[in-house]
């Protein structure tokens, strides 16, 4: 029984895939990288946020991913822009 639910973990999957030229990379691990949590990563989807399921995990392609918004991952907000009483948002 423990090596069917070692197959389905999504730890047991590559952390990146490469489809053509394009590189997407496992969901949990772009939460990591940004320094959040998979569920606000997840609320970007609605917004458009480009992701793709291979066998059943979700994967972002790393590129598009990261020009989407910056203004999304806390990582790369500046200290004036996490100052400000404005919701971080895209301009959309």
């Amino acid at each position: 029984m423990d090596n069917t639910l070692g197959i389905r973990r999504k730890k047991s999957r590559p952390e990146r895939i490469v489809v053509g030229d394009e590189t997407f990379e496992r969901n949990d691990i772009t939460a990591k990288r940004y320094g959040g949590s998979e569920r606000t990563i997840n609320r970007g989807d609605r917004d458009g946020a480009p992701f793709r399921f291979f066998n059943g995990i979700k994967y972002r392609p790393m590129k598009r991913y990261e020009r989407l918004c910056p203004e999304h991952h806390p990582r790369t907000q500046t200290a004036a822009a996490l100052m400000t009483d404005e919701l971080f948002y895209c301009g959309r």
